[in-house]
């Protein structure tokens, strides 16, 4: 049995609690994660095809310019092609009619509401549309080991990528050549960067999603980079705050205060907690340190075929329990307005016995004679 195979069969065994005949899969990360097959979207009107996995059989549907592609990264699927002349919702009905499908399910967190009134209006009178949330979710939650060592890959990439960059960061180099050394770096030693970088110096820190500009960094201000690699599909994730020369005395103590949470952060995870209690950990300290305002993010995120996915560390989202073979962050931060902020960021998988952190890239703040 191939590893989809296997990922199929087990998902097969959530069809019955929600009394489904079949699910249509449209997502491209799950897609890829049940077939292998890796055509690329253009997102949100052109879909590089669908798989709908019935009680019995596995199609992947999709159009004349990818379908002999699917053939050869699919071969666990029957692959149809839909067209001019047969459209994805004539494909679906058919299918639909010749093999007794009556509750298809869809992934509603990704399939458009327009593609879904075209489905649903062809399907009327023979099969039911049934919105689901996370059942491949449940799937690609834990990662099996395979997973893991494509994301051990990225690590490695892109912990050398930032001692590359960290040993070349000097005064007057603005934040988009910093990133752009980054993204060259990484499409050079990895599959690229998994997601646009960050790179913030002095008040633009404060913005933790900051978009770069020319900015030049300059002596004694805060720097996060946030950066990823892309490795097999693969996302890694990482931040970590640098100064170029000695740090002033405000930056020195935020910085240890974010250092200190998410150390006692990674140091607490068991399996078993939730997201929110693990969370609860790096936010109690910078709340003690009087900087609880400041810190308006979750503490971490999963990460896989996604740089975002479940679960969330966070007082929202933050129910699931953590469990062995969940990867995800660990990213306190602090942030005041005008004057910059900090983040320090890991990503860590979940063992029996706690997490492992994953990153090797050095937590040193100070970086000797790059200021001048």
């Amino acid at each position: 049995m191939s590893v989809y195979q296997g990922r199929i069969e087990r998902l097969r065994d959530k069809f019955a609690p929600s009394n489904l005949d079949a699910l249509l899969v449209s997502q491209p990360e799950s897609r890829y994660y049940l077939s292998g097959y890796g055509g690329h979207d253009l997102p949100p009107r052109d879909s590089a095809g669908y798989l709908l996995i019935t009680r019995d059989r596995a199609y992947l549907l999709t159009d004349s310019r990818t379908i002999e592609q699917a053939g050869h990264e699919a071969p666990d699927y029957e692959a149809l092609e839909y067209g001019m002349k047969a459209r994805l919702t004539q494909r679906l009905a058919e299918l639909a009619r010749r093999d007794g499908l009556h509750r298809i399910g869809f992934e509603a967190v990704h399939l458009p509401y327009n593609t879904y009134q075209h489905i649903a209006d062809i399907l009327r009178g023979h099969a039911e549309l049934v919105a689901t949330s996370d059942l491949v979710d449940q799937l690609r939650i834990v990662k099996d080991e395979a997973e893991l060592a494509r994301l051990r890959a990225s690590q490695r990439a892109l912990d050398e990528c930032f001692a590359h960059v960290r040993a070349s960061l000097r005064a007057g180099l603005t934040e988009r050549q910093v990133a752009r050394m980054v993204e060259d770096y990484l499409r050079a030693h990895a599959d690229g960067p998994s997601f646009t970088s960050i790179v913030a110096s002095g008040p633009n820190a404060s913005m933790p999603h900051a978009v770069v500009t020319d900015r030049e960094l300059q002596p004694g201000e805060p720097v996060p980079i946030d950066i990823g690699a892309l490795y097999q599909g693969y996302c890694y994730d990482m931040t970590r705050t640098v100064c170029l020369g000695p740090a002033p005395e405000k930056l020195k103590e935020i910085y240890n205060i974010v250092l200190e949470a998410q150390e006692a952060a990674e140091a607490a995870l068991r399996p078993g907690m939730t997201g929110k209690q693990a969370d609860a950990v790096a936010r109690d300290i910078i709340k003690a340190a009087g900087y609880g305002e400041n810190f308006g993010h979750g503490t971490g995120h999963g990460i896989g075929l996604e740089v975002h996915e479940p679960p969330s560390l966070s007082p929202i989202r933050g129910d699931k329990e953590l469990r062995p073979g969940m990867v995800f962050s660990v990213e306190p931060g602090i942030y005041l307005p005008g004057w910059g902020g900090v983040r320090i960021e890991d990503l860590v998988v979940m063992h029996e016995d706690g997490a492992e952190v994953l990153a090797r890239s050095t937590k040193r703040l100070e970086i000797d004679g790059a200021g001048s």
